[in-house]
């Protein structure tokens, strides 16, 4: 919040700027109409702070952390506009703009859509997201460049800013990536080629980026189930097998869900398994095979359940039932 005490004949003002809740970057003081800066007139500016001096939309001169009592001495540029031979014994009107020299810590970023990238020769959807710190590095740029005619900019206000030059980057750091398995493996040096990308577009604005991180760097669903299920294929070895149990797992998955999304018994998921299970099973012959005839014997009877037996014989021994 901006302090100005009340100006006299013998009192000539203290110009101040406090930001209790850490988001402002940047405030105009007073906020409404200009600051009248006398001979002694005080400037407080604090250790995380600095002040710019904008006289008729040009700018004058910088102060740094401490309290400046103002003379032609720690203003001369402004003096030397006003023509200001003796002090100011009247009034000079200007803007104060007080910035904030602070870090500006775990600000998040992320894809709010999955991002292109090339991989392996394929387009790949990627999405992604971490954290980043921001500073003001150039208090008169960012001023130049953003600030303008407002009276506060906060962090919420360049975020965006922050957001798409990550986002219009993040290809060309996924570059080196040559398997979507390095994916995972290569955050740190994706991580630092995304910084430095990033910091040279935001550098033009006066904003240095710090420390940005990559927390997660992934694919999109469809390509991870695509790899899951490859994984899986090559562990079983078998391309039968492994149907069989993604077909039982499926069941399995509909049976556990179906009294609270009603597929239980659904006659279009029964009738694919079965199809599912028809087509595993083509070509294997699951019928009894009759049993060898021992040797030796020269005659046999068969019985109902398809084994052969002796013609001495007048019950099934496998079965039980009587032979006729």
């Amino acid at each position: 919040m901006p302090k100005v005490a009340q100006q006299s004949l013998f009192f000539r003002g203290i110009y101040e700027y406090q930001d209790p809740s850490g988001s402002i970057l940047c405030a105009r003081v007073p906020f409404e109409g200009l600051a009248d800066l006398y001979q002694g007139t005080a400037v407080i500016v604090r250790p995380n702070q600095g002040v710019l001096v904008v006289h008729r939309g040009q700018i004058t001169d910088f102060l740094g952390p401490g309290t400046h009592l103002l003379t032609s001495e720690n203003l001369p540029i402004l003096t030397k506009i006003k023509n200001v031979k003796f002090g100011f014994q009247s009034p000079v009107r200007t803007e104060l703009y007080f910035f904030s020299a602070s870090q500006f810590t775990a600000r998040r970023w992320g894809t709010s859509h999955p991002a292109v990238v090339e991989i392996s020769g394929s387009s790949i959807p990627v999405r992604a997201f971490g954290q980043y710190n921001i500073q003001i590095s150039n208090p008169k740029r960012f001023f130049l460049k953003l600030m303008g005619s407002r009276t506060a900019f906060s962090i919420t206000d360049i975020e965006e800013l922050v957001q798409g030059a990550i986002i219009q980057n993040l290809p060309i750091a996924l570059k080196g990536v040559a398997h979507l398995s390095e994916l995972s493996t290569r955050q740190p040096m994706i991580a630092r080629e995304l910084s430095d990308l990033v910091g040279d577009s935001l550098g033009v604005y006066g904003i240095r980026l710090e420390d940005l991180q990559l927390l997660s760097v992934l694919p999109s669903k469809e390509i991870l189930s695509a790899m899951d299920a490859s994984a899986a294929m090559q562990l079983i070895g078998d391309n039968r097998e492994y149907l069989l149990y993604k077909a039982a797992s499926t069941l399995e998955s509909l049976n556990a869900g179906g009294s609270s999304s009603g597929a239980k018994g659904d006659p279009m998921h029964m009738m694919m398994g079965l199809m599912l299970g028809r087509n595993l099973f083509a070509g294997v012959d699951n019928r009894p095979k009759p049993e060898k005839i021992p040797a030796g014997v020269s005659s046999t009877k068969l019985c109902q359940c398809g084994s052969s037996n002796a013609s001495d014989f007048k019950f099934c021994p496998k079965c039980g039932k009587e032979l006729l």
